[in-house]
């Protein structure tokens, strides 16, 4: 929903940044109800301050603020309005610039892939990936499956 916000923004959601959100909220494993006010979101808009994101641990904000960076850049365009929502939303998911940073810069990494910025292209898995290289390694352990956790 975090993301949602960010993507409307500007007032709108274009085709591209809800093919693109839809994409990542199955591949995040939204699915049912949860999927569908996901969908309602997108098709009516939602307010920053109307998410709810007080059980989201460490890693699951980084990763947010990653994908509402990349589908801000969606349409090609991030324009003043999405940068400041993104600003707000850093400061509500109490992420420390340098991880703000980081979080950007795997975004890039992937977006500099041939067909990056197409939602059909996009690689979350290597989000990821990208994301646990460049942030310490405490975001590394939300990566391991919890029945693998020692």
């Amino acid at each position: 929903m975090a993301i949602t916000a960010v993507a409307w923004a500007d007032g709108r959601m274009r085709k591209e940044e809800v093919a693109g959100l839809m994409r990542a909220a199955r591949a995040c494993g939204v699915d049912g109800e949860e999927l569908s006010r996901v969908e309602r979101a997108a098709a009516e808009g939602i307010q920053l301050e109307d998410v709810d994101i007080a059980e989201m641990n460490r890693w699951e904000r980084a990763l947010t603020f990653a994908f509402a960076n990349w589908l801000a850049k969606l349409d090609g365009v991030v324009n003043a309005a999405e940068l400041a929502t993104l600003r707000v939303l850093g400061e509500r998911l109490e992420l420390e610039p340098p991880r703000q940073q980081a979080a950007r810069s795997a975004v890039f990494d992937i977006a500099a892939q041939p067909e990056g910025h197409r939602p059909e292209r996009f690689d979350f898995a290597l989000l990821e990936e990208k994301l646990a290289e460049k942030l310490p390694g405490s975001f590394r352990e939300s990566l391991i499956p919890p029945e693998r956790k020692p």
